[in-house]
């Protein structure tokens, strides 16, 4: 980043009322250090550059520098120009933290009683770190996946797909998609159905939730297999 290069592209929050513009700027300007929008060891911008962009004093500007510099957010090389450091205190990254995270985790309070039903117990999964792990029912043979035919496939597919492809189409799913799944439950499981009666969901959970919502009422007994599909009665409207 050239010393010429200005904040543009960095967003600071409008001065408030009566609000002093060295502190403003000081505030601001840590603000985007502890988010993250200016990245440790990246280049500050020139004092000069920064008065003029923000139509202010020169000496303000120098003010704010030296604040962020006394307590460690920024730190100056002769020749070189001004930079975040790259070990920004610990405090101000453990107090930023702590803020964002109570941001993350909204009140109930404002939620409608199906809201606050919906989030009891929800458990996110984690991450496949151990790729090819049996009796994941939440997740395929990863290590098994044909990533380069199937790579090869999508794209001459999708070289020659209608442009209508990309606009909204059958609730249902793709239509030669569910010909094609009919085609085969009915050779490899024995399954008579048609296209019509295929739906295309984004996984087990989402499967399960509309057989459910459509087969079940409230309170109606089910049988789950064990191990099954996680949290999936939970889910369920049958509950």
């Amino acid at each position: 980043m050239g010393k010429s290069q200005t904040f543009q592209d960095l967003s600071l929050m409008p001065v408030e009322e009566g609000q002093e513009l060295g502190r403003w700027l000081y505030t601001e300007l840590r603000a985007a250090i502890l988010d993250g929008r200016l990245k440790p060891g990246s280049r500050m911008p020139s004092t000069r550059n920064l008065s003029k962009q923000y139509a202010l004093a020169r000496g303000t500007v120098s003010a704010a520098f030296d604040s962020l510099k006394s307590e460690g957010y920024i730190e100056a090389t002769i020749g070189a120009g001004t930079f975040v450091t790259i070990s920004v205190p610990d405090e101000a990254m453990t107090a930023r933290a702590n803020a964002a995270l109570a941001v993350a985790e909204p009140s109930k309070a404002g939620l409608a009683k199906r809201g606050r039903q919906a989030i009891q117990g929800v458990r996110t999964l984690p991450a496949s770190h151990s790729v090819g792990k049996a009796f994941r029912s939440y997740e395929p043979a990863i290590d098994l996946f044909p990533v380069n035919l199937w790579s090869r496939v999508a794209g001459r597919v999708l070289r020659r797909a209608p442009r209508s492809l990309y606009g909204q189409g059958d609730a249902r799913g793709y239509l030669p998609l569910r010909k094609a799944i009919a085609e085969y439950v009915g050779a490899a499981r024995g399954v008579r159905c048609d296209a019509g009666q295929i739906i295309i969901t984004s996984g087990t959970q989402q499967s399960l939730d509309i057989i459910a919502r459509m087969l079940l009422d409230p309170g109606d007994p089910v049988w789950m297999e064990d191990p099954g599909a996680q949290r999936a009665v939970g889910s369920s409207p049958c509950r």
